[in-house]
């Protein structure tokens, strides 16, 4: 059963059964009709992809199979019911696809399903069958039973449209590819790869290896005046250009280097250590002449000092002996002071009270400018209470009509309210007018190019079932006899014509009418569906007006809407507005009722504040004037007008009590000071003079002058040591590292080679030998078993003309061989291309690969029996005593036990073939299958 899948909208029933257990049966019917889809979807039943490589290469052409005309709630889902090995199974799947929703507008998902039964006990599928859900454990169900995957499926048992000729024409490259799936011989490839990545990982390795002991060689230095100068410099050259031969004899070399540098490097530590020796005993000496120098400069500086301090003594007597005398003075200023600093605190006092008098003026002048402000605010509001009682009468009837023009607002509200509804609902109704103009103006479009199409397509078709006979008649000899009447002379052959299509033309016109009728059912379903939305919402306008107006066409309906809306709208903004001031008017009087007592309170009590606030002002004015007084009496006891003038006079008597004071202490500290140096300096000159007594003379110039010569010879034995010292170090690490990498590069280089050669002969690219590939050799054999079946229907389809066979050789050394193919000329004994077939004779072997092919790939699949094969197109290009040999082939093939079943617009297969399974479209664009038996 197949429902709402490809073309077939509705649930469809196939009953095949009917076409028995053997034999031949065709499947006819026009371009688009669905014939294919019968083999789409049974694959689809059995792995969950279409049928057919090019159906299946965009990878997820099973989504698209839900059927564009099909009603919402028709579900899209194959129920395939098979036999196998005499035991009956079910799978029922269905797609991933996006449906119209049954309610309102938009689309929503289906998800992907699927069923598998297994038989009951009586090996028929029933309701205790067993089952298995869900996509892949379906598909592993119902390879666990036939064991064959969908691809080995489509090669054995489905020869899909537009696969005939691709395995015949394809080259080498492209045949290992195929043969790689059906075959599974990519181990093989994985082994050619994995072999060709380890030489190259060994190439790399050597490289690296080889490269790291050239890097170490360049850093390898040499004493330029020794021996092995010459032999080291080559042999950086040599690893600069990665040509160093013997990794061995540079070592030996590298150690004579180390073992020179050694025995130097030992001396001149020798040498250096003598030196130092001499320098240490030398800077001794020059130590102890320059301490000598220094006593002698020391005595005579301190000499020097002692005469200078000596007759600065006496007058720093005289200067302390004036300032003493002047003590008195400084004594009688500092009671002065004293005094002066006991008033202070009644100065304090004093300015304090004026402080007080100062702020309690301001007060009393602001307390008085605030009395009057008063008294001018308490006349004001008396004022405005009187203009509120005269507001509060005039409010007495405030609110009565309220409740009235409220009814009246709800009214007009309720009535506007319907007029938008229908108005949005005949908004809608244009929206659905215009979609439906819009779907039926596109169908006609799609409509107008599907039929132009088809027209092409069919005159096309007739002009390249005519063109078969002019290739036929391009083979005819004279003396020969034609194939189809059997005369050995041809007086009117057959012309090709020039406006015949290819086959290649041919076929992409007829999946060009394929996808023009398949957008021609997709807009003949958007047209459909958008009449249904137009006539819906017509339905509803229509009951909405006689529920609003009573008798009211839609035609009439616009202008009605509009006068009444604007009518209510205009009652509504009128009424609104006298509501709006009735509120306004019984807001104020309940405001007025409630505030005005508060606000006359208020004001009585404003009164009485206003007159305890003049009784404070009056007092606190008699006080101010009793201070005042007592201030100025306190200011006439004491010596100066302010505490400012009294701390001025005390600053300045203090300034001068300090500078007597400061001269008399610098006079004693200069006198001191110049006692204690005297003294220090007479002991430094005793010491020294002690010290210098039976002194030696030295030439300190001369000293210094022979220190520094040999310090700076022992800094040019100190530098040469360390150049040879770190040069003999790098060349240790430079000959060990080398030494290490030359013995793994050994094992390395004799490891590449075997693997390389490996590589090479599995990889097909030996030089000066065929280039076939391990795979390609495991490949062939399986090409030569596929030959072998082939040709026994070849050889009888071509009346034992022609022979497939495997080419031996490429074209060249350079390019991959093993799985070409050329076919023998029995009429001439010689061989040639396949591609020199023409059409017809392409056709028939194909169809004989392919079979051979089905046959091998059965087989290798483990022994397993498919009785059922279709195959689909190719039969229009054979003429008829071809066609008729092909029948017989495949009636052959058929048997007693196989049942062939093959798709072709041919019509004279009809008449050869008695069970037909016929697909037409009826006048709704729904397919339909009839089988005839």
């Amino acid at each position: 059963m197949i429902s709402a899948f490809g073309p077939y909208a509705e649930k469809t029933v196939i009953e095949l059964d009917k076409l028995g257990t053997s034999g031949l049966f065709l499947i006819s019917g026009d371009t688009g009709a669905g014939k294919t889809t019968i083999f789409d979807a049974i694959a689809f039943a059995l792995f969950g992809t279409a049928s057919g490589s090019s159906r299946n290469a965009s990878g997820d052409y099973a989504k698209h199979f839900r059927c564009l005309n099909a009603t919402p709630d028709t579900p899209t889902f194959v129920d395939l019911t098979f036999a196998y090995a005499g035991r009956e199974y079910r799978v029922v799947r269905n797609p991933e696809y996006e449906r119209p929703k049954m309610r309102g507008e938009g689309m929503t998902k289906e998800s992907a399903s699927a069923t598998f039964y297994y038989p009951e006990a009586t090996g028929k599928v029933g309701p205790a069958s067993r089952t298995v859900s869900g996509d892949k454990a379906v598909t592993e169900a119902v390879y666990s039973i036939i064991r064959v995957t969908g691809e080995q499926f489509s090669q054995i048992a489905m020869i899909a449209q537009g696969d005939f000729l691709k395995l015949l024409l394809t080259t080498t490259d492209e045949r290992i590819d195929i043969f790689r799936q059906l075959f599974k011989t990519d181990k093989f490839e994985k082994l050619q790869i994995e072999l060709k990545r380890q030489a190259l990982e060994l190439k790399n390795k050597c490289g690296e290896s080889e490269s790291r002991a050239c890097i170490e060689v360049s850093h390898v230095a040499c004493d330029e005046k020794s021996v092995f100068a010459n032999d080291i410099e080559g042999a950086k050259n040599l690893a600069k250009e990665r040509r160093v031969a013997d990794w061995n004899e540079l070592c030996e070399l590298l150690e004579k280097v180390v073992n020179e540098d050694s025995v130097a490097v030992d001396a001149m530590k020798e040498t250096l250590d003598k030196c130092a020796a001499r320098m240490t005993a030398m800077n001794q000496e020059l130590g102890k002449a320059r301490g000598i120098e220094n006593a002698r400069k020391s005595l005579d500086e301190a000499k020097r000092n002692h005469a200078r301090l000596l007759p600065e003594l006496e007058p720093l007597a005289a200067a302390l002996a004036a300032a003493e005398a002047r003590r008195p003075e400084c004594e009688k200023l500092q009671e002065e002071v004293t005094t002066l600093r006991n008033l202070l605190p009644e100065y304090g006092r004093l300015e304090e009270a004026r402080g007080i008098i100062n702020g309690k003026e301001r007060d009393l002048a602001r307390d008085k400018n605030s009395l009057e402000s008063r008294k001018k605010d308490f006349e004001k509001r008396n004022g405005e209470i009187q203009k509120l009682e005269e507001e509060f009468k005039g409010l007495s009837d405030a609110g009565e009509n309220k409740a009235k023009l409220d009814a009246q607002r709800e009214s007009l509200d309720a009535r506007k309210k319907q007029l938008v509804l229908v108005g949005n609902t005949v908004k809608e109704l244009d929206t659905a007018e215009d979609a439906l103009r819009k779907a039926q103006d596109e169908y006609l479009v799609a409509d107008s190019r599907y039929r132009q199409s088809n027209d092409i397509y069919e005159a096309k078709n007739r002009a390249f079932l005519n063109e078969q006979a002019g290739i036929l008649a391009e083979t005819l000899e004279e003396g020969s006899p034609c194939p189809v009447c059997g005369s050995t002379a041809h007086p009117h052959k057959a012309c090709k014509s020039v406006e015949a299509p290819t086959q290649a033309e041919l076929e992409e016109l007829k999946r060009n009418v394929a996808g023009l009728l398949e957008s021609w059912n997709a807009k003949a379903g958007i047209a459909s569906r958008a009449k249904a939305a137009r006539d819906a919402k017509r339905e509803e306008l229509e009951k909405k007006l006689a529920e609003l107006f009573g008798e009211c066409t839609v035609e009439e309906c616009k202008e009605k809407i509009r006068g009444e809306f604007d009518s209510v709208k205009s009652q509504l903004v009128e009424v609104v507005a006298k509501l709006n001031a009735e509120n306004v008017r019984a807001a104020r009087k309940a405001e007025l009722e409630k505030s005005l007592p508060e606000i006359k309170e208020k004001h009585e009590k404003c009164r009485t504040e206003n007159e305890n606030f003049a009784k404070d002002v009056a007092a606190a004015e008699a006080e101010l004037v009793t201070q005042k007084k007592h201030a100025e009496d306190a200011a006439k006891k004491l010596p100066y007008a302010g505490k400012a003038d009294a701390e001025k006079v005390i600053r300045e008597k203090q300034a001068a009590v300090t500078k007597l004071q400061g001269d008399i202490k610098l006079a004693t500290e200069k006198l001191n000071a110049c006692k204690e140096n005297l003294k220090e300096l007479e002991g430094r000159v005793k010491s020294l003079e002690g010290q210098l007594k039976d002194a030696p003379q030295y030439n300190l110039e001369e000293l210094e002058t022979k220190c520094r010569a040999l310090a700076d010879e022992q800094q040019a034995l100190t530098q040469s040591w360390k150049t040879a010292s770190g040069r003999l170090e790098q060349n240790r690490r430079s000959l060990k590292e080398i030494q290490g990498i030359a013995e793994s590069l050994g094992v390395l280089l004799k490891k590449r080679m075997w693997v390389e050669n490996l590589s090479d002969t599995v990889n097909g690219t030996l030089s000066g030998k065929d280039k076939m590939m391990l795979e390609t050799y495991v490949q062939g054999a399986y090409l030569d078993r596929i030959l072998r079946k082939a040709n026994t229907r070849f050889l009888r389809l071509s009346n034992g003309k022609y022979e497939l066979v495997r080419r031996e050789q490429a074209s060249n050394k350079r390019s991959q061989s093993g799985l070409d193919l050329n076919v023998i000329d029995h009429t001439c004994g010689k061989q040639r291309e396949v591609k020199t077939l023409s059409g017809g004779e392409s056709f028939l072997a194909s169809l004989s690969l392919a079979l051979g092919l089905a046959d091998e790939v059965q087989s290798s699949a483990g022994g397993i029996e498919l009785d059922t094969m279709f195959i689909d197109e190719g039969f229009g290009s054979l003429d008829e005593e071809i066609l008729r040999v092909a029948i017989d082939t495949l009636q052959n093939l058929a048997g007693s036990n196989r049942l062939v079943g093959i798709i072709s617009h041919v019509e004279g297969l009809e008449n050869r073939i008695d069970k037909n399974v016929r697909v037409q479209k009826d006048a709704n664009n729904i397919s339909r299958v009839k089988i005839d038996v």
